[in-house]
């Protein structure tokens, strides 16, 4: 069962205008191990152990973002890199290697494989690390298809996705293609001689960046919120029999009405990040719809609609499964709108009702779902609806 990811935390401290950080210098909190080895807080620094694995991110995706990790290694030949653009939170540590890239930590490579470097793809133009023991910042900045690299105040590296690379040579080199724009982040823990120490990974807002404000954000937030207990109450203490029951044929029982919720709920909101990622060009493009309007569309049922094929149930999961699918899925979505740096309303997208930006497509999941709960209530009031 596709369970989506939760990591609620406390990890994340604004302590610049224009700078966030990922590792509060304390513990783990927000990041996840995936595995052999591990990575330790000792002295307010993170400090690798053991065989290879990835310490992942997974409570958010990063682009058109600066990634920032100062880091030192314990000797000449330490080995370790800062894995970008994968499309999902790593579920083990070679998806890094194939599904994204990795910017290598190592001053003993090559120029391919050396810090820097996007590791056997794009060498880097200067080698600029100091030596073990002494700190060193590295910054890595996304740029639509471009990651550009920085090691100490000086550029190193330049590399856009789909330019001329070298051909793969090696098993453990990573597959050739194209990466997202937006993507996910994680630290490798190379092997068990490799010792390397961060004491801070940070996320810098491009000069003048906008993210959500804070009205935007608490709005979200709280319909989010709101329709998620409006879902669990409805569903809670239902009888196999009430949670079956379908007031005719052509109708949708409780059942199938929460089946659809929770296969819709990242349906939509992955294709709302996709549109951020690939947003209309057209510059005759103009946002047509205020928020109100948005919600106002999604919530009506006066005008039927019928589910794409892929969104239509199929009593794929047990009960229990589809209340925890949608608990999982909407609490992951929560984590998002709350943390998220992004500019959500920078990007316009083609929604059913028009053209509205990536956060109008947003609140379209918790707008939908408050559209099938008026549909459930329906089905609860109807006439033959089993008492218990």
């Amino acid at each position: 069962m596709r369970t989506a990811l939760l990591f609620i935390s406390s990890a994340i401290l604004v302590f610049a205008a224009e700078q966030v950080q990922l590792f509060n210098g304390k513990d783990l909190h927000g990041w996840k191990m995936v595995g052999p080895g591990r990575f330790v807080v000792e002295d307010g620094m993170l400090k690798t152990e053991g065989g290879m694995g990835l310490l992942t991110y997974p409570g958010m995706n990063f682009g058109n973002q600066t990634i920032r990790v100062v880091f030192k290694t314990a000797s000449e030949h330490a080995n370790s890199g800062v894995y970008i653009r994968m499309p999902e939170s790593a579920p083990d540590p070679w998806y890094g290697v194939h599904n994204g890239y990795e910017v290598q930590i190592d001053a003993g490579g090559d120029d391919w494989h050396c810090t820097g470097a996007i590791y056997s793809l794009s060498k880097v133009t200067k080698r600029t690390q100091k030596p073990m023991g002494e700190w060193n910042t590295m910054d890595i900045q996304l740029a639509g298809p471009k990651t550009i690299v920085s090691l100490n105040g000086e550029k190193v590296n330049e590399f856009t996705v789909g330019q001329e690379v070298p051909a793969r040579k090696e098993w453990f080199e990573p597959v050739r293609g194209p990466r997202p724009n937006y993507g996910y982040i994680g630290l490798q823990n190379h092997d068990k001689t490799s010792v390397v120490y961060f004491k801070e990974v940070s996320v810098l807002l491009p000069e003048g960046g906008k993210t959500l404000s804070q009205h935007d954000r608490d709005f979200a937030m709280s319909y989010l919120h709101a329709t998620r207990k409006q879902f669990l109450d409805m569903t809670a203490n239902l009888s196999e029999e009430q949670w079956k029951y379908k007031p005719g044929p052509d109708r949708w029982s409780v059942a199938e009405i929460a089946e659809h919720l929770a296969i819709v709920e990242n349906g939509l909101w992955d294709y709302a990040l996709g549109a951020m990622e690939h947003p209309l060009t057209d510059a005759s493009a103009k946002k047509q719809f205020d928020d109100e309007a948005v919600i106002k569309i999604m919530t009506d049922r006066s005008k039927k609609a019928q589910a794409p094929e892929m969104f239509r149930p199929t009593g794929r999961w047990t009960h229990e499964e589809i209340i925890s699918e949608f608990r999982e899925r909407r609490d992951a979505h929560i984590y998002f709108m709350d943390k998220t740096l992004n500019d959500l309303r920078g990007s316009l997208t083609k929604g059913p009702m028009g053209v509205i930006d990536v956060y109008q497509f947003l609140l379209m999941v918790p707008g939908h779902s408050e559209r099938h709960l008026a549909q459930m209530k329906e089905v609860m009031d109807s006439p033959g609806f089993p008492k218990k």
